[in-house]
């Protein structure tokens, strides 16, 4: 541990804002990751020298700020990154010039299906396994930009099967009302073109180009939550990261 990321800088504020501002401090730069427990109480208690309730008051501060998570039983365990758009590097925007597409999401469908092999590799689950599948169509105004296809494994659809699924962002629902934290993904992104069923959601010409996005968001412990399968328009893609 970098014991100098964990250093209280006193200010006129209550000792626990301190305290709180260190440990954001030492989230902020890697001491711990998404998915990791931070030090129990009784260890705060003596890095910092401060009581039992003040440790508690920090602590409670950053998981309203949604730094931290407490598991019953477990521990305290730090999140990850807003979900907001892992995609924020791939915004789908307007045409230049124009307003940033403020995005509405269409629920087209939900069921239970048989995974392939992509949704068993990413679940770890056998061939042909249940899991449930929601199709979204992301459009502003009434333009269909992105299609969306997600696939839960059956205990998460247990507990999230009845949210509302227009909600954006999704995983700050899942978290806020359900208890389903998405900390890690993996993302993979691709161009390609649009089948005809793709062209016909997204309004455009079978064989336009298209950007296709494939995703595994995982919770605490590595455990697979969703996989999603997302197709979007390339006249409506545009990437943008500033290299330093």
């Amino acid at each position: 541990m970098n014991h100098e990321s964990l250093a209280l800088v006193r200010t006129a504020a209550p000792l626990y804002r301190d305290v709180a501002a260190a440990l954001e401090r030492a989230i902020r730069e890697g001491v711990w990751k998404a998915g990791e427990q931070i030090p129990t109480e009784p260890e705060l208690e003596r890095r910092f020298g401060a009581s039992r309730g003040t440790i508690r008051q920090a602590i409670g501060a950053l998981a309203q700020q949604g730094w931290l998570h407490r598991q019953a039983g477990r521990g305290t365990f730090v999140l990850g990154p807003s979900f907001e758009s892992l995609e924020r590097y791939f915004r789908y925007e307007s045409l230049p010039g124009s307003a940033p597409l403020s995005p509405r999401n269409r629920v087209l469908a939900q069921a239970e299906v048989a995974a392939d092999a992509d949704i068993a590799a990413a679940f770890g689950i056998t061939l042909g396994a249940p899991v449930a599948w929601l199709r979204r169509l992301r459009c502003s105004g009434e333009e269909p930009f992105l299609l969306v296809d997600s696939y839960f494994p059956m205990p998460v659809w247990q507990v999230v099967k009845d949210a509302d699924f227009t909600h954006h962002p999704l995983y700050d629902l899942f978290k806020n009302s359900y208890g389903q934290f998405v900390i890690a993904a993996d993302e993979f992104l691709r161009a390609d073109l649009a089948s005809p069923s793709d062209a016909t959601l997204l309004e455009i010409a079978a064989g336009d180009p298209v950007i296709r996005i494939e995703r595994i968001a995982r919770s605490f412990e590595d455990r697979p939550i969703e996989y999603r399968r997302a197709v979007g328009r390339a006249d409506r893609f545009r990437y943008h990261v500033r290299l330093r």
